[in-house]
C-alpha cells in the first residue's frame, strides 16, 4: 500500500498518457462519487454550497461512450447548469451510473483532439482516459461572497484535484491538473456565455508514460 508521501511524489510523473490504456467504468464513476461532496473529509472543511461542476471529455472509459459529459456536483443545480449550455446537449444518464450522481451525456463522440485543443493543444488531455474542465460558478458567487471568494472557489478545486491525484492512484492509473487552457473555446465547448459560469482549472486522469529522463527520489529522502 502507497504511502500518502509516496502517493504526492509519484503524482508528479504524469507527463504524458500513453494514449491506449481504458478505465473500467465501476472506478471512473467512484471517482466522481468521491468530488461529489458528502459529510466526509475533505469536503466537511468546505462550509460554502458546491460552486465547481465539471465538463468532461470521456475517452476511454469501459462500457461508457465517448463524449462529452457534465458532473453538477450540487444536484440542485443540474436545471441551472442545462439553462446554461447548448440547447442540443441530451442530458441522458449514462448505463450503469449509480443512483444519486448526477453525471449526464450530453454529447456522443470522439472529444480527443476537441480536449488536446482546448487544453493548450497539450496531447495528455486527449490520450489519457478522460479530461475534464473544472466550471466555476463565477458571477453569483462573487456578487453574494464579494471578491475574495474568486479565491475560494480555487480552494475548491485544489481539494477536487487531491480527491482526483489519490483516487487515480487507487485505481492504477495516474492523473495530473493541466494549468493552460483557453476559457472562451471552453465555453464555447459547452455552450456558457457570460460570466455565470467560468472555466477555472483543468484536469486530466490516464496511464503513465514515465520519462526516463527524469530522477525519481524516495519520498522524504532528506529526512532519512
Amino acid at each position: 500500500m502507497s504511502t500518502a508521501g509516496e502517493i504526492i511524489h509519484r503524482r508528479r510523473s504524469l507527463l504524458a498518457c500513453d494514449g491506449r490504456t481504458s478505465l473500467a467504468a465501476a472506478r471512473f464513476y467512484r471517482m466522481l462519487e468521491r468530488v461529489t461532496p458528502r459529510r466526509s473529509i475533505p469536503w466537511d472543511a468546505i462550509p460554502w454550497a458546491p460552486a465547481i461542476h465539471f465538463g468532461l471529455f470521456v475517452h476511454r472509459v469501459d462500457g461508457i461512450e465517448p463524449g462529452l459529459y457534465a458532473l453538477a456536483r450540487d444536484p440542485g443545480k443540474v436545471e441551472t447548469l442545462k439553462a446554461a449550455m447548448h440547447a442540443h446537449f441530451e442530458w441522458r444518464s449514462p448505463v450503469g451510473c449509480p443512483p444519486g450522481l448526477p453525471l449526464y451525456l450530453l454529447e456522443r463522440g470522439d472529444a480527443r483532439a476537441l480536449a488536446t485543443q482546448v487544453s493548450c493543444r497539450q496531447d495528455i488531455a486527449g490520450d489519457g482516459a478522460f479530461s475534464l474542465g473544472m466550471i466555476a460558478e463565477y458571477q453569483a458567487s462573487l456578487v453574494a461572497h464579494g471578491p475574495a471568494f474568486y479565491r475560494r472557489l480555487f480552494w475548491e478545486a485544489g481539494a477536487i484535484g487531491q480527491v482526483l491525484y489519490l483516487e487515480a492512484e487507487a485505481a492504477g492509473v495516474r492523473a495530473t491538473g493541466i494549468g493552460c487552457f483557453f476559457d472562451d473555446p471552453v465555453h464555447e465547448v459547452f455552450g456558457f456565455r457570460g460570466l455565470a459560469f467560468q472555466s477555472l482549472y483543468h484536469f486530466t486522469v490516464g496511464a503513465p508514460v514515465e520519462d526516463a529522463r527524469l530522477t525519481t527520489l524516495p519520498p522524504y529522502a532528506v529526512l532519512q
